[in-house]
């Protein structure tokens, strides 16, 4: 009885923790389109498929991580990046474990992301005008953050997590909504940008921004591994300097005219 009450209170107190910081950003990023905006049983859906694209991201990361790809490497070159790896990274990180975090992780995540927000809201009809991309990346970005969230709350559940157990500390915690929040909107900025723009153009200009959301996403993972205090404080100024020019941009999309193509 005591061990499924501590659960329940752990499980009560994780899911706050998880959500409240989530509910505050999915607050703010609906008010910039309080003047036309979108359904809420859209939203709804896009924030539980952000969710559910946790568990898909989770599972895909733990199958990548199962395969053996570092035999497809020769023995001179692994040995060389694992000197690097001694020498530059936190304790306890190897090449299988830095490949993971920096470079298949975030490619999953992101596109997971996007997965989920395009086909639940944006291939919808109420996806009208240049800004409804951003609102919908952000919105699955948030569902994600927010189950990823309270994974990391809740300790004992996540100790053989790879992606939890690697980027710990508060700056991961605070940062990984920031982060999801920033990548998908990057996404969704390409997307708004070329909103009346030709099919083609559209497509290339997606691929452009996913690309650039793995990258961002990529460099913040890999900054939170690297020996030095000074890493993780740089990478949240830098993404708070991302949100900054979304902000800029987000006000730019929202004046461009429906007649323009």
């Amino acid at each position: 009885m005591h061990i499924s009450t501590q659960l329940i209170t752990t499980l009560f107190f994780a899911s706050i923790g998880g959500l409240l910081p989530v509910c505050i950003w999915l607050y703010f990023w609906l008010r910039e389109d309080r003047l036309c905006p979108e359904p809420k049983f859209l939203i709804f859906l896009t924030f539980l498929g952000g969710a559910i694209g946790t568990v898909v991201a989770l599972f895909l990361e733990k199958l990548v991580y199962s395969v053996n790809i570092l035999s497809f490497f020769s023995s001179q070159h692994l040995s060389q990046i694992n000197d690097f790896i001694r020498n530059s990274m936190q304790s306890g990180v190897t090449l299988e474990k830095l490949l993971m975090v920096a470079f298949f992780a975030p490619i999953i995540e992101e596109l997971v992301k996007f997965f989920f927000a395009y086909f639940i809201a944006m291939r919808n009809k109420a996806n009208d005008e240049p800004i409804d991309p951003i609102i919908y990346m952000i919105t699955a970005a948030l569902g994600f953050a927010a189950i990823e969230n309270l994974f990391f709350l809740i300790d004992p559940l996540t100790k053989n997590n790879l992606i939890f157990g690697l980027l710990t500390g508060n700056m991961r915690f605070i940062g990984a909504t920031l982060l999801h929040t920033v990548s998908s909107a990057v996404i969704g900025m390409f997307l708004g940008f070329t909103y009346f723009k030709t099919r083609g153009k559209k497509w290339f200009y997606t691929v452009a921004g996913i690309i650039f959301a793995i990258l961002l996403h990529s460099a913040f993972n890999f900054s939170i591994i690297m020996k030095g205090e000074n890493n993780a404080m740089l990478s949240m100024e830098s993404i708070w300097i991302v949100v900054v020019i979304i902000l800029l941009l987000f006000e730019k999309i929202k004046n461009i005219k429906l007649n323009k193509i």
